[in-house]
């Protein structure tokens, strides 16, 4: 990879139409940053809201914008698939796209919150079970 691109993992996740709308955002990551990688779809139930389950993935994508514009387009590409953002962040979603890692580092500290890059506690049987979607496109201990 050319010095001045940058890998970057990012959370994928919806439950309203969930399926047309993650094959919507995979077609809008490839539009907008060229060649991705995304992991399996693994369904997990909505947590702190009353909905329906959430289908979740993870894309890998190699890019020359900083993490601040990569935010600013993947809010924009939430925004294209109806987000709703008012009453707060714990209702369902159309899209949920989030930075997990940028050039190998957790932006979030909590990563293990986000069901499109980890298993339940309740569902592991060891640690390197902990990172299912995440894990096919990284290597895991970049994750942990």
């Amino acid at each position: 990879m050319p010095p001045d691109m940058h890998a970057v993992l990012i959370g994928m996740g919806s439950n309203i139409e969930a399926e047309q709308n993650l094959l919507q955002a995979a077609a809008a990551l490839r539009t907008a940053f060229g060649a991705v990688a995304f992991s399996s779809v693994y369904r997990s139930p909505a947590v702190g809201m009353d909905g329906d389950d959430f289908l979740n993935a993870c894309c890998l994508l190699h890019t020359e914008q900083s993490q601040s514009a990569v935010r600013l387009c993947l809010k924009a590409l939430e925004d294209v698939q109806g987000r709703d953002r008012t009453l707060g962040s714990w209702k369902p979603r159309t899209l949920d796209l989030d930075v997990l890692m940028y050039d190998e580092q957790v932006v979030d500290k909590e990563l293990y919150r986000y069901a499109h890059a980890c298993v339940p506690a309740s569902e592991l049987v060891d640690i390197e079970s902990a990172i299912i979607p995440a894990g096919q496109l990284t290597p895991v201990e970049l994750c942990l």
